[in-house]
């Protein structure tokens, strides 16, 4: 299924500066070219990548675009004249791209012929030529692209011909090397060709290694029909860029034994470039790009590359590649999340909102403006997560925008992930006591499908680095837990528990972070008074540790009632509160009004803005240079 039906902002890099520099023909010579595959979650744009550079090749070169999980447990010989049907079709200046070769095979290989009497499948092979059966769609284009016609003796004069091409006519494909790849043919030549035929047909239907052995010579027929399309004076003059091949959802195992395999034809052809760009989608990772690429999600190691993002290719692009080039889809930045509201007609939003709630992420801005676009009332902004995603169902747009990420992720595994997400990283991802699970599925299950998944990303936290959730993700995740009504596993009891095991760990800033989450506004302010409740002025390293662990604790969640305004949400928070120092009430203040920011729906017209900013002033005053931090922050 298409992963996003809406247009795409911020893909520039991809659909427009590597397809030209791909589709390009220096000197009107082929060159090796990568296979370039772009990674992302569920909803990141990656069919809509596929379809703008679709798009861009429209009645320009020839294209092909399939969906290999539409096509599901396809083999090559299927998908390769999937591709082969597409890019035969007839382009200005190009023409129209013949493959003998190719429908040849295919034909053979669709074909019913008997597995007992090769004298029978002889004679099969020739009705397989000359019938017009739904399984042998390709007959007419075989028999205009060979330009043979069948003789007296009622065997298609072409067969010979074409099998002999097949058999004799590439330069890397020489009988010896057919014979010995499909096990237990004859060492010497087939006297009648149609034996080959006869044999591939007969392999495809046996043991593994008899199947990759014919997928082989499939994929070893396709490059030779491309091969002869481009090359010879009169194509070359004519086809003076490569074709594209589109090919969306290769994570399927169907999809990655077909790019292995095209890549091991690659190799074999000792051909000094290729004549086809080739663009595929994957929302998981594929270990054969283990060592070469950085999986995103994780702590760099050696020198292995993190693949670049659309922006990155933009603004540098390489010239020389690898056998595979990854590009990472995921987040845009604020820029293109503010163009591609704009381009949506919906109800007027603060402009910072749609970037610090969806974080950027494709499908969760298309699914917000959807929402917004279907709603025939005003929407209170601080209540968007619940309003319901169709005026006829009763699943809000929180729960339709965390399904559409997850996918057929597993209930049970859906219910731990939401207790996880309590945590700041992934450090509860596995641990049972916090989880209140027995783990059924295994401590490492959850980790493995969202690294697996492109779920992961990582932060930067001070001078070290962390694995957290995808922003997105987590926002979801912390809304279902504040609705989940469970008296061992809701958000206070969850929240209780992680604030007990930073505690028991001695993490005192971590343990204040839950139990902010858990309301205690009184807890965090006493924490945090030290330096304002002496007579010593602030320095900077005081300052700087300070100004860090206010972060850390009041990006805590929350789970805040809406029917109050920020302003006076802030003043029932800080009620009680002791004063600190001589500053009375402006720590209290400073730590209500954050903890209700943090949260993107929490104050969404920015109203505590004037509050936070007199709140860090009046601590400027304590004195000190550590004070010119809190100004600084006062004035940002």
């Amino acid at each position: 299924m298409p992963d996003d039906e809406g247009d795409l902002a911020g893909v520039d890099g991809v659909s427009t500066h590597l397809v030209d520099e791909l589709v390009r023909r220096p000197g009107g010579q082929a060159r090796p070219l990568p296979l370039v595959v772009a990674l992302g979650a569920r909803g990141t744009g990656k069919t809509a990548l596929l379809r703008r550079i679709r798009d861009r090749c429209a009645n320009r070169v020839p294209w092909a675009m399939l969906d290999l999980e539409e096509l599901g447990e396809a083999r090559p010989s299927g998908i390769l004249t999937g591709i082969a049907f597409e890019l035969s079709r007839d382009v200005p200046q190009f023409g129209r791209i013949a493959f003998p070769r190719l429908w040849l095979c295919a034909l053979v290989l669709t074909g019913n012929l008997n597995h007992t009497d090769r004298g029978q499948a002889l004679a099969e092979v020739n009705a397989v030529m000359r019938e017009d059966r739904p399984v042998e769609q390709h007959r007419q284009q075989v028999l205009g692209l060979a330009q043979l016609a069948a003789d007296a003796a009622g065997l298609p004069g072409w067969a010979p011909s074409a099998t002999d091409a097949l058999l004799n006519g590439l330069d890397w494909l020489s009988r010896r090397r057919v014979l010995r790849a499909i096990k237990g043919m004859s060492r010497s030549a087939p006297r009648d060709p149609r034996d080959l035929l006869v044999d591939l047909h007969h392999k495809d239907k046996g043991a593994s290694d008899d199947r990759a052995a014919v997928d082989a010579i499939v994929f070893d027929a396709f490059l030779a029909d491309l091969h002869q399309a481009f090359t010879g004076r009169l194509h070359q003059l004519r086809r003076t860029a490569n074709c594209v091949v589109l090919l969306d959802n290769a994570h399927t195992p169907a999809g990655k034994a077909f790019l292995s395999g095209l890549l091991a034809a690659r190799r074999r052809s000792g051909a000094g470039g290729d004549h086809a760009a080739v663009f595929v989608t994957s929302r998981t990772w594929n270990v054969d790009w283990n060592g070469t690429w950085r999986r995103p999600g994780t702590l760099p190691t050696g020198n292995a590359p993190l693949p670049p993002t659309p922006e990155e290719v933009k603004r540098d692009l390489r010239t020389e590649w690898r056998h595979w080039f990854l590009v990472r889809l995921g987040h845009l930045n604020p820029a293109d999340t503010e163009d591609m509201v704009k381009r949506a007609a919906t109800s007027r939003l603060p402009a910072s909102l749609p970037y610090r709630l969806t974080h950027g992420h494709p499908g969760g801005l298309r699914t917000m403006l959807d929402v917004l676009a279907r709603q025939e009332e005003h929407v209170p902004l601080r209540r968007l997560l619940s309003v319901p995603a169709h005026p006829d169902r009763t699943a809000s747009f929180a729960d339709e925008a965390l399904g559409r990420l997850l996918g057929d992720l597993p209930a049970s595994q859906v219910d731990d992930l939401v207790t996880a997400s309590a945590g700041r990283g992934v450090e509860f991802l596995s641990d049972a006591a916090i989880l209140g699970t027995d783990l059924p599925d295994g401590g490492g299950a959850l980790y493995t499908f969202l690294l697996n998944n492109f779920l992961l990303t990582v932060a930067d936290d001070g001078d070290a680095r962390r694995v957290v959730l995808d922003p997105w993700l987590r926002t979801l995740l912390l809304h279902r837990l504040a609705q989940r009504e469970d008296p061992e596993r809701g958000w206070d009891a969850v929240h209780r528990r992680c604030r007990d095991h930073y505690e028991d760990q001695g993490q005192a800033t971590e343990a204040q972070y839950h139990d902010l989450a858990l309301g205690n506004v009184r807890s965090a302010v006493a924490h945090l008074a030290g330096p304002f409740t002496s007579d010593r002025q602030l320095d900077m390293a005081t300052a700087l540790k300070w100004l860090a662990e206010l972060d850390v604790i009041t990006s805590a969640p929350n789970r805040l009632p809406r029917d109050a305004e920020p302003l006076t949400q802030v003043e029932q928070l800080i009620e009680g509160v002791p004063p600190t120092g001589s500053h009375g009430a402006a720590l209290a203040r400073l730590v209500a009004a954050l903890w209700i920011a943090a949260d993107p729906l929490g104050d969404p017209d920015d109203t505590l803005r004037g509050r936070i900013m007199e709140a860090y002033r009046r601590l400027g005053q304590h004195g000190g240079e550590g004070s010119i931090l809190l100004h600084d922050r006062a004035e940002r």
